[in-house]
């Protein structure tokens, strides 16, 4: 105590009488206002909406709420999300077309019903009942506060990660359950669904809490509330029970999305995948519930702030800014939901977004690896929008192909994608599997593509299995610029190398966004570039964000060939990287400047690998089960070189152990520039003798 009156004391000489009163005035002042607004919505939370409230916020034309459930349930089910009018034809699709999706399904709903969930790969189980503001890993229970009161629990100091918290709150689980019963008839998910929608009610009362704190997890928890009363709707143990408060609920929490976008919240926030989701949201919600008076006012707001942030937030080229492909992802699929809507006439349509989810796809597609996955640049939360997929691989991007081939009739899409998944299949029907069959999928005629404005470049061999490919990343940092680019990582001119259809250098991942391996993940080591003078690209904010960053440019692209230039401090970083043939990668890598300077290298491998370093020959010999894969040699400088244990992580807060090349030179650097070169090629195993093969 004596400490701080003495800082305060001190702290009132350096600002002045007057500057220090007009500090206390107006931090009294902010006090006083957050006093009130806890005093007002603890009663409003008390207190329950009425019958009589929802429905003066509707069109009019019900006497009861009753009513207007009645109404809810007649409506065709095109007017929802998902354009699926009859249980047996579509049940009948599932058994016949994708079968095991539909036993995951029933697994999934009915582990529901026990109040068991799978969190992104994490299963956990709740007896008793699902606990709803506790965290599911740690139980740490967040106090039930007002909304503005929660803050202090969300930067860097809390005690837990967010990420799976906010997973089980966005309810996903719910669709399954709607599904299953929808499919069924099952009495059982019905209970299952009333059970957890009341204890989340309860346990969440309007403005309070986590679960009201940030506009971007209430957007994707309505959408799930959406598509599942979609299922739901006409069920009468959920109308009799639960029917008026769900409504209800919706309801606040709609009103309360509309009133709280990104855009209003602080004056640093930089738009980001947030508002997308959170305006997506919106006018997914009022395009399902026109029903409610402000729902036309939801949408043309809505429709109209997400064409302008469709358009800022993505390159012309197609890429989005965040330099996330798994945010990319995440604003995709977005867009996908409500241009699917839009192709329904649910509302207005709007060429803008055609136009930017196309490019958004055309990335996806020229990104896919031989085995449908696409690079790990930047962070990831893995969230989905819907989260159909189960149990998938979150970096298997195909099923936004062949949702994107029916929507747009292309056939390279069609080609890639493989196959109508089912996740295409609920979001366009039968009429989308009509018009995917009406296509003649076609190899495409481009292997290699620049995305320039994005600074991504793609060398590729060809569309076969075993083709070689290589990701290049050369542009901006990520999207804000310095201070904020939240989800990029420290990966400028980074590499990321299939040979003969296998990956050989990884991006490492992400793995958590909260604890100690957050900037282990994050940093340039963990990503095939270089520090200079054990400097990385930028430097790093707790949990989020950037300091002191820097921009790549592209300085050459062919389809066999991209170079890029990268400045350090008092060093200029300039790497080629060429592909003169099949099994053949050459890296060229040269540092201009003056003096004295340090210089490292990372290759991170996939796992799977073993190594065998033979430093005598600059040699580095990869091989696979015992069979010999990739030799890499080192460059001819006076460099040291050793094998590190690496980590990989490509699902949220799952890693495992691989290797990674570390290599350093120290010397004196010309204007000039010292040079230094690395190969990779792929060993033909019918010049490797059987002893080496042994």
């Amino acid at each position: 105590m004596y400490k701080y009156l003495t800082h305060i004391f001190q702290r009132s000489k350096e600002l002045g009488p007057k500057e220090t009163l007009w500090r206390i005035w107006t931090r009294s002042i902010a006090w006083l206002s957050l006093s009130f607004q806890s005093l007002w919505w603890g009663l409003k939370a008390r207190r329950k909406m009425s019958d009589s409230a929802l429905l003066l916020q509707t069109t009019g034309k019900w006497q009861t709420v009753d009513d207007l459930l009645v109404h809810l349930s007649s409506r065709p089910a095109s007017s929802f999300l998902f354009p699926h009018e009859s249980p047996e034809k579509t049940r009948k699709i599932l058994e016949s077309r994708y079968p095991i999706y539909l036993s995951k399904l029933f697994t999934i709903a009915d582990a529901a019903v026990k109040n068991q969930v799978n969190l992104l790969g994490h299963v956990f189980d709740y007896p008793e009942g699902i606990d709803w503001q506790s965290d599911p890993v740690t139980k740490w229970q967040w106090e039930l506060l007002y909304r503005k009161r929660v803050k202090k629990y969300i930067g860097a100091k809390r005690p837990v990660d967010l990420i799976l918290f906010w997973e089980l709150n966005r309810q996903q689980h719910f669709i399954s359950l709607g599904i299953a019963y929808w499919l069924t008839g099952d009495q059982c998910y019905v209970n299952a669904f009333i059970a957890q929608i009341q204890g989340w009610m309860k346990a969440n009362p309007v403005q309070h809490g986590l679960n009201w704190y940030y506009p971007l997890e209430i957007s994707i928890r309505l959408i799930a509330w959406t598509a599942a009363f979609q299922f739901f709707r006409d069920a009468p143990e959920f109308q009799k029970k639960v029917g008026a408060d769900f409504l209800k609920n919706l309801f606040q929490q709609a009103e309360f999305l509309s009133r709280h976008p990104q855009t209003v919240r602080t004056a640093e926030d930089v738009p980001n995948n947030h508002m997308i989701a959170e305006l997506a949201g919106l006018i997914l919600v009022a395009a399902a519930f026109p029903e409610f008076h402000a729902a036309t006012e939801w949408r043309k707001t809505g429709l109209r702030l997400l064409v302008e942030q469709a358009k800022a937030q993505t390159y012309a080229d197609g890429v989005h800014k965040e330099q996330a492909s798994g945010y990319h992802r995440f604003v995709a699929e977005l867009l996908l939901l409500v241009v699917s809507a839009n192709n329904r006439r649910i509302f207005e349509n709007e060429s803008v977004l055609k136009k930017t989810i196309e490019g958004m796809l055309d990335y996806i597609f020229f990104t896919l690896s031989p085995t449908g996955t696409s690079p790990m640049w930047g962070d990831t939360d893995f969230g989905r929008v819907l989260g159909l997929g189960l149990t998938k691989d979150f970096w298997d991007f195909r099923p936004l192909l062949s949702t994107g081939a029916a929507l747009f009739g292309r056939s390279d899409w069609k080609f890639a994608a493989g196959h109508f998944d089912e996740e295409s299949f609920w979001m366009l029907g039968i009429d989308g599997l009509l018009e995917w069959e009406e296509i003649d999928a076609e190899t495409p005629k481009k292997r290699s593509r620049a995305f320039p404005q994005a600074g991504q470049y793609i060398l590729r061999d060809s569309w076969k299995e075993d083709t070689d490919l290589a990701f290049f990343r050369c542009g901006v940092f990520g999207l804000g610029g310095e201070g904020h680019c939240a989800h990029a990582h420290s990966d400028l001119l980074s590499f990321v190398l299939w040979v003969n259809g296998q990956p050989l250098l990884v991006d490492s991942g992400t793995y958590i966004y909260h604890g100690d391996f957050r900037d282990y993940f994050r940093l340039s080591s963990a990503h095939n570039t270089v520090k200079v003078d054990d400097l990385d690209q930028a430097t790093p904010q707790p949990n989020f964000n950037w300091r002191e960053i820097a921009d790549a440019r592209n300085i050459d692209w062919s389809e066999n060939h991209v170079a890029g230039v990268l400045n350090f401090p008092n060093v200029e970083f300039t790497r080629r990287l060429s592909h003169p043939k099949p099994g053949t990668w050459i890296l060229d890598d040269t540092f201009s400047g003056n003096g004295e300077h340090q210089i490292e290298w990372f290759f991170n491998f996939a796992p799977g690998f073993n190594f065998e370093l033979q430093k005598e020959k600059r040699l580095l010999k990869v091989t696979k089960k015992g069979n010999p894969f990739v030799n890499v040699q080192m460059p001819e400088n006076s460099i040291s070189a050793k094998l590190d244990d690496a980590w990989y992580s490509s699902q949220y807060a799952i890693k495992q152990s691989t290797y990674k090349l570390h290599a350093q030179w120290r010397g004196a650097l010309k204007a000039s520039g010292e040079k230094f070169n690395w190969k990779f090629e792929l060993i033909d195993t019918n010049l490797v003798s059987d002893d080496e093969k042994r």
